[in-house]
């Protein structure tokens, strides 16, 4: 399945999301951002997908927000839609809240990554690079502030005085320096990158279903948590949940296997 500007394709248990604007460096528009969430749903909502990656087409990962493209009809509220509010909004608008409530996310960044296209990796819950990709914060020299909830997740992710430094600076970073302050967790050569990122999705994909989308869920609900009690109350309710599925399929399996 494919959109008019996303390649959406499974590979086995792998749902592969490829922005496919090259002539707009794959800057987001409104249709982009609607097919790739609509692309999100469908692999959440497909029983045989384990793990979901975003990537981009040709030599560039996402040039953020597409400025030159045509206005939007407005809106109930008299507004025209743009990808940044279609991302911040509620709902099934908001973008953080579509990634954390989903199965495993990769955001692999094949090149360059800017603005919104820097920001709305951050709620992937793994981030990669090609040795190629570059980080691009460039919202206050545009006149512009950081978006996609990247004003809670970077600083999460690279630390708070990092997170100042790359958005008051309007700071581009290259692949390695990502890595060194942990925007990403690993780095493929260029030549290897698409085969290397499936092999990482499909590694994730031979985990238990079940396990990984509740450790998932623990990691990101305990993230900000400072409350002992209700860390070890989460903790033992996910464990208990797993403990009573994991015990009612072992019957059936052992039933299947007596039958055969």
């Amino acid at each position: 399945m494919s959109g008019q500007e996303i390649i959406f394709e499974k590979r086995e248990a792998i749902a592969l999301i490829r922005f496919n604007r090259i002539a707009r460096r794959n800057a987001w528009n409104t249709q982009l951002v609607r097919e790739t969430m609509a692309a999100i749903r469908d692999a959440n909502a497909d029983d045989d997908v384990r793990v979901i990656v975003l990537t981009g087409e040709g030599s560039t990962y996402s040039a953020g927000s597409d400025f030159k493209a045509p206005p939007e009809p407005k809106d109930e509220s008299g507004r025209s839609p743009n990808p940044s509010t279609l991302t911040m909004g509620q709902g099934e608008h908001n973008w953080l809240k579509l990634l954390i409530e989903s199965k495993p996310v990769i955001a692999a960044i094949n090149g360059p990554a800017i603005g919104l296209g820097a920001t709305h990796i951050l709620a992937a819950d793994i981030r990669v690079a090609a040795a190629s990709a570059t980080f691009s914060f460039p919202f206050l020299r545009l006149g512009a502030m950081p978006e996609c909830a990247s004003t809670a997740l970077l600083s999460r992710i690279v630390g708070h005085g990092r997170a100042l430094d790359l958005c008051l600076r309007a700071r581009e970073i290259d692949a390695q320096e990502a890595y060194r302050i942990g925007l990403v967790t690993e780095i493929f050569t260029d030549a290897e990158f698409q085969d290397q990122v499936l092999k990482l999705a499909q590694s994730i994909a031979a985990f238990p279903a079940l396990q990984t989308k509740m450790s998932k869920a623990l990691l990101w609900e305990n993230a900000g948590e400072h409350d002992p009690d209700a860390i070890m109350r989460r903790e033992s309710g996910a464990f208990v949940r797993m403990l009573k599925a994991v015990g009612q399929a072992r019957p059936l399996d052992g039933a299947r296997r007596n039958q055969s």
